[in-house]
């Protein structure tokens, strides 16, 4: 037997609508477009999230529908590298808070799945004011286990376009990946904040230390946090 389609952009009305009436959860990624080095895709943020809210949702004890990704983000701090798109504030936490609403209104709960570093202050915000839930995939507890062991290089941080994200997109979207620049701003541990300018080079750890290995087991470990939050509210 086929596997069900969760992607919700995919189904019709009369699908959609049933299985969000049978207590299907939903799931929003939000990324960014913005620059990621010399090496990494400028959709790599959304591509993740996305790739995380598909796995969790073949790993659940319940129905997943997940949207399409946002792929415009908060990133102002990335405009002077070029290849970035950012939207102000406010845009952005109205373009989350409408989106969420939306679909709310017919798909119950609704869990926004966030793959930015500069999305998270905003998102929590809408979240304490009452806005959807609120995830930032790499910051589950599953996760972060994972993260030490998967990046010693970079001190198990998610850093920019450095050990992991580079790790990652080598698991999901090896054809995608660039040779790294020499150049990148070392991480700091404990300190995922540490160069909140993106220094000289943009890139926030060693993407030169990437693998393929170490991007699938963290993927895995992504999904299957995200996935025990959503078996958690199922069975609220």
């Amino acid at each position: 037997m086929a596997e069900r389609e969760v992607r919700l952009a995919h189904l019709s009305r009369k699908e959609t609508l049933e299985r969000a009436a049978a207590g299907a959860v939903g799931l929003l990624p939000v990324g960014s477009l913005e620059q990621h080095g010399d090496h990494l895709p400028i959709g790599t943020d959304a591509f993740l999230a996305e790739a995380v809210c598909l796995d969790a949702a073949r790993r659940v004890s319940c129905d997943i529908l997940v949207a399409p990704p946002l792929w415009t983000g908060f990133s102002p701090h990335h405009l002077r590298f070029g290849a970035t798109v950012t939207l102000a504030g406010e845009t952005f936490v109205a373009l989350v808070r409408e989106t969420a609403a939306s679909l709310s209104r017919w798909l119950d709960p609704v869990v926004v799945v966030n793959g930015h570093g500069g999305n998270r202050g905003l998102l929590e915000a809408l979240a304490l004011e009452g806005g959807p839930r609120v995830v930032t995939y790499w910051e589950l507890p599953e996760a972060t286990a994972c993260a030490e062991e998967a990046f010693p290089d970079d001190h198990g941080s998610i850093g920019h376009a450095g050990q992991a994200e580079t790790s990652m997109m080598l698991a999901l979207h090896r054809a995608l990946v660039g040779e790294p620049a020499g150049g990148f701003e070392p991480c700091v541990p404990g300190d995922s904040l540490a160069v909140p300018d993106l220094g000289e080079s943009g890139v926030i750890g060693d993407a030169k230390a990437a693998s393929e290995g170490a991007g699938v087991r963290f993927l895995e470990a992504a999904a299957s946090g995200l996935a025990a939050y959503v078996n958690r509210l199922c069975n609220r």
